[in-house]
This record gives structure tokens, C-alpha cells and sequence, in this order.
């Protein structure tokens, strides 16, 4: 549940919890390509004075200097040029060089991700330059505010480039690099995006990895009231404007569940809001909320400026048999904004910023020896939860077939920083490991299987997040093991691999609970005469993955070879999280509703800073 969350969306209509909230939403029609929103951009380039009319930024040798002044074909000049009258408007600020060398192909998907180099111009004496326009050569994009956008993302300085290795170095290989040519608009793809120059991968921990210790937890003397503090169930009764403690004041209750309650506070000392999770006074909550308090040691102690976007430990005490969990304020679940806004799914570029954050948080888990193992929407926070209503007039995309589901306008956050939260269920990768862990949507295949787990099982839940922030809804519909495998089958359109098949069937008794009972001759024994018509007829309903994300534009050809990776059945063969944070998709730059948000949202705050 999203523990730490305040000011939840109002309440759609109908949806009172995520089981019913879901079965409105299990059938819909594909989705139309997007309307086309390009972002072209004049660029002054740099080129091989033999193929392009525009005078080369790169030193020449006295040869070539001689070779110029040398009267020539075609109306050349036949003198040096006059640098000065070149530039007499000024110079661009930057240069960009595109290779048209192919890239090998990675894994027969990703064939047309383009090379960029930012090269400085060669300022000439006495010169100024003047910064680069953008312009739209297509229709604006259609918000409530009006405002149109000239402004285009720009890659980070500090980023390093994806690297893909060469397939060979042949002689034509080399001619070819040599022959740079300049490209303005076809650096654009048809729906708005374009190949950034480099991708930002993990950086890393700069010193080996620290383990916390149990963590001890102050007891807090209670008050010399006699009220009743707890309900039959061991849960602390919230009373507003009490307090818990002389140093926080419970403003009111944003979320509860089976380990407690959490409420928001005022921290007396310095009148910070922060988030209380309350643990219920039985014991093995109490102990489960220990070892979460190690992993939040962990993340602390690791990570002390919170580059990482994990919830930070802020205090903890044991008040009148509850322990404690104080934590910052955050904004509502990414779930909960969905459900707000009718599950209408997040914009392309949100996706890509949820996915780049989300990643980073779990390689930091993984690097640091720990497992999530709870990964979904609900345990993702926005760190502020603004937004802008900007007009849609499409249909919404769908994991599965049936009549479309359609709106008219969406909320779009005017920024997309999150927090990732509840590690209560969280695991170091050497201690003691349950046999069932996950919220079944986001449950991995080996889980399913009895196979044991480890990191890969995080990498499968985020798959599964990052498709339903682009469908608005759960992948995986499901409370049973052998349909929801058979669901995995349809999506992915291949079987479970036999080798997985042979080690379940390794694994001994033909119990009804065994995984080996869902196998037959190395395959899924799916469908049964047991199987109910209602179970086949959604099995049957599932899209392909191809489908559902079809290759038409950049961003969603680089989108589900990334899913592809995320998704294969085998752990081991997984893509990692910090391998994840290298693919192409990371490098392609959008323009969206969620750019345009963020550029209404900074011009806002330039707005207030004015005022100010």
C-alpha cells in the first residue's frame, strides 16, 4: 500500500478497492499510433566539404588550403573562405555530427538508433554567437493552458554513451564513418522523438557496501492519560490533533493495512509534516518491523544524500507497544493517481522517467545485497503530486482484446520525481528467504514455479509496472497459478522454457500444491477439462506484447525490446538493472504531454521567483 502517502486523489466513482477497481478495465481496443509531434530542429552540422555546399568547421592543412584557392568546377571560389562574412551573424552553440555507420542489430529489434557527437565550432576572431532556435513544423501540442512550447530536452554533459560493439573494422567500415553528412529534420522520428546523444547509466556506490545491524528502538515513556490506545486488533486508534510522543502531532490517518496504520504528523521541534507508520502491537509485526528497520539503516547508512530515491529513516521509537517508523511526507501512489485519473495512462516520457528512476533505486537494492521483492504502483510515491488537464481525444491502449476504451482529457503531473517505499517485505539476498513473496500481478514466473528467487525477481515486477503505466491497467489478472503462466504464454507468445519445466519436475511430490502438477510432457497443461469456459475465454483475450506495444515509432520499438529483456522467463537470463539503464530507450527524447507539463511547471515557478 502506498505507506507514505498524503493528499490521496479524490475517489472515482464505482472503484472502492483494486479488485473492483480492475474489472472495468480488462478489455479494451488497441491503440492508434499517435498523433505525430514533431520537434524539428535547425542544426548547423558539420561536413565533408565534398558531399555538402556548407564550408567545414575542421582544421585544413596547407595542402588543402592550396588545393582550394585552385579554380574548380561548379562555380567554386577560388580562394580561401572569408570566415568573418561567414559568421557575421553569429555562430551556433553547438555542432552535431550524425554517423550514418549501421549499428549491429541487438536482438533483432533495435536497428535505426542513430550516433551523436557534440562538437564545439571553431570561434573565429571577434566573433559572437547567438543561441540555437527550435521550431515545430507540426501542429502544437493541444493543452488547457494554451501555451505553446519551443524548447526541446537536452542531454546531460555528464552522460556516457551506450555502447554497442562493433561487428567489425573492415576498410568500408572506416570509409564509411568518414563520410558525416548533415541532417536537420530526419533526426526527428514521426511521433516527436529523437536519439539523444548518450544515456546516463548507474554511477555506482564509491565504497563497498555497508550492512546495518539491528537497529535499536528508544522506548518512550506513555503520557499519565488513561485513554484507550489500541482496538482488538492491536492497531493504535487514531485520534487527530493527539499526540504521539511530546514531539509529533497526528494530523490525520492516510493509510492503514494488515502491518498497521500511517498518519500524518507535525514534527513539534521544527513543524516539518512527516509520515508515521504505526505498527500494530502484536508480535510478529513487531519483528517484521525490525527487519525493516535494518533495511532502512541500510539505505540510509549507504546512501546518505538519498541519490537513490529510496524512503529515508528519519526516527523511530516504541510508543505504548507500537514501534515507530518516522519517515518525509510524500505525495500520493502512482496507482492512486491512475485511479484519480480514470486510469487514463501516464504520457510516453513519464514512462521513461519513471522507468530511469525506478531502475536506479532497485540497482542501488541489488548492489547493496537486498530484494525488494514488493515492486508495483502502489509502493511508488510522486514527490508532488501537481498536475495540468491537458485534452487526449484518443483510444487508450490495451493488454487485451474487446470494444476500446476511450477519454477525452487527462491529468498530467507537472513533475515525475518519485520515492519508492515499503520495504517491509524487502530481503537481504543472504539471509532467509520465503517461499512466496510478490503481489501476485507482479509475481515472477520462478516464484510461480517454486524455483526460488533472487534480484531477477524485482526486474520481472518492474515489466509488469512500466506496461500498465502505459495501459492504465494490470497486465496479469489473475489469483491463479497455472492461469496466470498461461496468461505469461499468450503475452509472450513462447512457452515456458523446458529447461524451467525439468527443474520444477526435479523438485519431487505430485502434491495439488507442487508446481511439477502444472506440467505435462515439458509443457503447461493448459487448458484442462477442468478449466472453466470464464478462465480460457481470458487467456484467450490476452494481446500479444507485440501487439499491445507495436513497433511504430522509436520510443516504443527501443520501449518493448526493453520489455522483452525485462520478461524472459529464464532469471538468469534477465536483463539486470544496471544493464537495463544502458539500453537505447533511455536515450530517446520525447516530446509530449509530459514535456509540455514540465515546461508549464518551470515557467510557473520562474513566475513566482519573480514575484518573490
Amino acid at each position: 500500500m502506498s505507506a507514505f502517502a498524503a493528499n490521496p486523489l479524490p475517489q472515482v466513482p464505482g472503484f472502492t478497492q483494486r479488485n473492483l477497481d480492475r474489472q472495468r478495465l480488462r478489455s479494451y481496443h488497441p491503440h492508434p499510433t499517435n498523433p505525430s509531434q514533431h520537434h524539428n530542429t535547425a542544426i548547423a552540422a558539420a561536413a565533408d566539404p565534398t558531399t555538402s555546399s556548407q564550408p567545414s568547421l575542421q582544421p585544413t592543412t596547407k595542402a588543402q588550403s592550396r588545393d582550394k584557392a585552385k579554380p574548380g568546377p561548379m562555380g567554386r571560389r577560388t580562394g580561401a573562405p572569408d570566415w568573418n562574412e561567414f559568421y557575421k551573424n553569429g555562430l551556433p552553440s553547438e555542432v552535431i555530427v550524425i554517423e550514418d555507420t549501421p549499428e549491429p542489430d541487438t536482438n533483432g529489434s533495435i536497428k535505426d538508433v542513430a550516433s551523436y557527437h557534440i562538437i564545439a565550432p571553431t570561434i573565429p576572431p571577434h566573433s559572437t554567437t547567438k543561441k540555437r532556435k527550435y521550431e515545430d513544423d507540426s501542429s502544437s501540442i493541444s493543452t488547457s493552458a494554451k501555451i505553446s512550447s519551443n524548447q526541446s530536452l537536452q542531454a546531460s554533459s555528464k552522460s556516457t554513451p551506450y555502447d554497442v560493439p562493433s561487428p567489425s573494422t573492415s576498410s568500408k567500415d572506416a570509409r564509411a564513418a568518414k563520410k558525416r553528412r548533415t541532417r536537420g529534420q530526419n533526426t526527428v522520428d514521426r511521433d516527436g522523438t529523437r536519439q539523444s546523444p548518450s544515456v546516463v547509466g548507474y554511477q555506482g556506490l564509491s565504497k563497498p557496501p555497508v550492512k546495518a545491524r539491528d537497529v535499536a528502538v528508544r522506548r518512550i515513556a506513555p503520557g499519565t492519560g488513561n485513554r484507550r490506545v489500541d482496538d482488538d486488533d492491536g492497531h493504535y486508534i487514531i485520534v487527530p490533533d493527539s499526540h504521539v510522543t511530546n514531539q509529533f502531532q497526528i494530523k490525520r490517518l492516510i493509510g492503514q493495512g494488515t502491518f498497521g496504520k500511517v498518519v500524518q504528523a507535525r514534527d513539534l521541534d521544527n513543524s516539518d509534516s512527516v509520515a508515521i507508520k504505526i505498527i500494530r502491537s502484536v508480535q510478529k509485526y513487531r519483528d517484521a518491523a525490525k527487519i525493516e528497520l535494518r533495511v532502512l539503516q541500510t539505505l540510509r547508512q549507504n546512501d546518505p544524500d538519498n541519490k537513490y530515491k529510496c524512503i529515508h529513516l528519519r526516527d523511530c521509537f516504541d510508543f505504548q507497544g507500537h514501534i515507530c517508523i518516522v519517515t518525509e511526507l510524500l505525495g500520493c501512489s502512482l496507482f492512486d493517481f491512475l485511479k484519480g485519473n480514470g486510469f487514463v495512462p501516464f504520457p510516453n516520457s513519464h514512462i521513461q522517467s519513471f522507468a530511469k528512476q525506478l531502475l536506479t533505486s532497485v540497482a542501488f537494492l541489488h548492489d547493496i545485497g537486498i530484494v525488494h521483492t514488493d515492486l508495483k504502483p502502489e509502493n511508488i510515491l510522486l514527490k508532488d503530486e501537481k498536475y495540468q488537464t491537458f485534452t487526449y481525444h484518443r483510444n487508450i491502449p490495451t493488454s487485451r482484446t474487446s470494444s476500446p476504451r476511450q477519454a477525452n482529457q487527462r491529468k498530467v503531473l507537472l513533475g515525475s520525481e518519485i520515492r519508492l517505499i515499503d520495504f517491509g517485505s524487502a530481503t537481504f539476498n543472504d539471509e532467509y528467504h520465503s517461499s512466496v513473496v510478490s503481489t501476485r500481478h507482479y509475481r515472477a514466473p520462478e516464484i510461480i514455479m517454486g524455483l526460488g528467487w533472487s534480484y531477477p525477481c524485482d526486474i520481472w515486477s518492474i515489466g509488469c509496472i512500466l506496461v500498465e503505466f502505459y495501459t492504465g491497467d494490470a497486465l496479469f489478472h489473475t489469483h491463479d497459478n497455472i492461469e496466470h503462466l498461461a496468461m505469461m504464454e499468450a503475452v509472450f507468445d513462447a512457452r515456458i522454457d523446458p529447461d524451467l519445466v525439468r527443474q520444477v519436475n526435479k523438485s519431487g511430490s505430485k502434491s495439488s500444491s507442487n508446481p511439477a502438477t502444472y506440467f505435462k510432457r515439458l509443457k503447461l497443461n493448459y487448458p484442462t477439462p477442468e478449466t472453466t469456459r470464464g478462465s480460457r475465454r481470458f487467456v484467450r483475450a490476452m494481446k500479444k506484447l507485440t501487439e499491445t506495444i507495436p513497433s511504430t515509432s522509436s520510443f516504443l520499438r527501443n520501449f518493448l525490446d526493453l520489455l522483452q529483456k525485462m520478461f524472459a522467463y529464464d532469471p538468469s537470463r534477465r536483463i539486470t538493472a544496471k544493464d537495463a539503464l544502458l539500453h537505447p530507450f533511455f536515450q530517446v527524447v520525447l516530446r509530449d504531454d509530459g514535456t509540455e507539463a514540465a515546461r508549464i511547471a518551470l515557467e510557473k515557478a520562474q513566475r513566482s521567483r519573480a514575484v518573490g
